[in-house]
């Protein structure tokens, strides 16, 4: 496959991250050939930084670039929804920052106009694609731990959490646990019990869940946006456990013995705004291997599993009162 040509929709800190950990591919493999905001100014400010030859004020006129491939969407949660469906019913394919969307309904909207275009759509569920993840799978699939009954996850930094942005720490940050507990149990829960925290605007800056997998198997969390946490989980089995530190961007996990086994990223040009944002690489690269097998989904996290979860993530803003109808989707 020839290079896989990105276009860059928003110029933000996550976007930055993005194009700052494609610069650590190889050559030849991956170039960011626009980028788009709604504001002109900075996206003439973030092409001039990283080298890009093209900007638009808006993204429309990307969304109509011959030259693009695939378009990296990193806008804000409220306005996902809108972008990523412009991108696809111009055809290109697109990768966009978890959530995908506010609501399942608009979500199943976006899945249904990829297959309808024939393009690749994929939530950036980025967790999934570190090596880490692999071995993870393949130590379980040897009984390394035997069957696991428990899996306790703490994740809390200092965050702002506003409703007018879509904001929600369940849907922020809560919803790498859930993709945990999917990635080990492989199915959905049959029972979910939620409470949360809730800010003068109405939404979860804190949150705590018990899922119930059936078989004795759950899933403890305690999400935070007020205070910084150990950012790790616990695997429990019958015969051990397994830590994964920084589960959702896991880097290095310690199994029976206290033996530890790491993955380092590699450096780059610029500073990262996130925590081992540099891992992005691996979620680009499947990425271009799935456009260049003219896949329409990733088998590390399926449409069907992105709907799973902004399933159970609507069962957990009902019980805990959480509604941000008015701003479902921005206009742009």
């Amino acid at each position: 496959m020839p290079v896989l040509k990105w276009g860059i929709a928003a110029a933000g800190r996550i976007t930055h991250d993005f194009v700052t950990a494609l610069s650590t591919i190889e050559e030849n493999q991956h170039s960011v050939v626009a980028v788009a905001d709604v504001d002109g100014a900075r996206a003439l400010e973030f092409a001039e930084r990283y080298e890009i030859p093209k900007f638009y004020d808006g993204f429309d006129d990307l969304s109509q670039d011959a030259e693009v491939d695939v378009v990296y969407v990193g806008t804000l949660s409220p306005y996902r929804y809108r972008v990523v469906r412009l991108m696809l019913e111009r055809g290109k394919h697109v990768l966009c920052e978890k959530p995908l969307c506010l609501s399942l309904c608009q979500a199943e909207e976006l899945y249904r106009v990829a297959k309808e275009r024939n393009v690749f759509l994929m939530e950036g569920m980025w967790s999934r694609c570190f090596p880490s993840y692999a071995r993870l799978q393949e130590l379980l699939l040897a009984d390394c731990i035997g069957e696991i009954t428990h899996i306790q996850v703490q994740h809390g930094y200092h965050a702002n959490v506003q409703c007018t942005l879509g904001g929600s720490i369940t849907l922020d940050i809560g919803l790498y646990a859930l993709q945990l507990g999917q990635f080990i149990y492989g199915c959905a829960p049959v029972g979910i019990k939620c409470n949360a925290h809730l800010n003068g605007d109405g939404v979860d800056v804190e949150c705590e869940f018990v899922l119930d997998y059936g078989q004795n198997r759950k899933l403890a969390a305690f999400i935070s946006g007020l205070e910084s946490l150990e950012n790790s989980a616990k695997l429990l089995g019958t015969k051990g456990e397994i830590k994964l530190s920084n589960y959702w961007c896991c880097t290095s996990l310690t199994k029976l013995s206290n033996i530890t086994e790491l993955w380092p990223l590699p450096t780059a040009k610029y500073e990262f705004n996130y925590t081992n944002a540099c891992g992005l690489r691996y979620e680009a690269e499947e990425v271009r291997k799935c456009i260049e097998k003219r896949l329409l989904e990733c088998s590390l996290y399926t449409h069907a599993q992105s709907l799973e979860l902004l399933q159970v993530v609507e069962e957990m803003r009902k019980q805990i009162g959480v509604v941000y109808d008015d701003i479902i989707c921005l206009d742009l």
